[in-house]
C-alpha cells in the first residue's frame, strides 16, 4: 500500500488532537480537582454554637484566597490564648464588607464573634468583629 502526503498529513493531524485532547482534560481534572480539595467552605468549624471573645490583635495577614486575623483572646475560662481567626476572601470583603488592609492593626483591642473549629483548637471562622471605634464588620460578607 502506498501513502500518499495527503495520507500521512492526516494521520499525523489526528495523532495530534488525540494527544492534545487527552493533556487537555489531564490538566482541567487536575485544576478541577485542586479547587474542589482546597476549598472546604465551613466543614471545619461548628456552627450550631457561637462563641464571643475579646483581646488584642497580633498579626493581620491580607492574603489570598482569605485573609487571616491573629488575636489574644480570653476564652470562656478565663485563659488567654493566641487565636486564628479565618475571614472571608479579599475581593468580598472590600466590596462589600467595608474591609482594606489596614482596618485592622497590631496591639487594637476587638471583640471577635464566630464558630470555633470543630477540633477544639484555637482557630475561628470569623462571623462579626466590633473595633476600637465602635465599628462593626462581618468577616464572611
Amino acid at each position: 500500500m502506498s501513502w500518499t502526503m495527503s495520507d500521512r498529513h492526516g494521520l499525523l493531524m489526528r495523532r495530534m488532537k488525540g494527544k492534545t485532547a487527552v493533556s487537555l482534560l489531564a490538566i482541567v481534572s487536575l485544576m478541577g480537582g485542586t479547587l474542589v480539595w482546597a476549598h472546604h467552605g465551613m466543614a471545619a468549624f461548628d456552627t450550631t454554637h457561637t462563641v464571643k471573645m475579646q483581646g488584642t490583635v497580633t498579626d493581620f495577614q491580607w492574603i489570598n484566597p482569605h485573609a487571616f486575623l491573629y488575636a489574644d483572646l480570653i476564652d470562656e475560662h478565663g485563659k488567654l490564648v493566641n487565636w486564628k481567626l479565618e475571614l472571608g476572601s479579599l475581593g468580598m470583603l472590600t466590596r462589600y464588607g467595608g474591609w482594606s488592609p489596614t482596618t485592622v492593626k497590631r496591639g487594637d483591642i476587638v471583640t471577635v464573634q464566630g464558630f470555633r473549629a470543630k477540633d477544639g483548637s484555637p482557630y475561628m471562622s470569623l462571623g462579626r468583629i466590633w473595633l476600637p471605634n465602635g465599628q462593626s464588620l462581618e468577616g464572611k460578607p
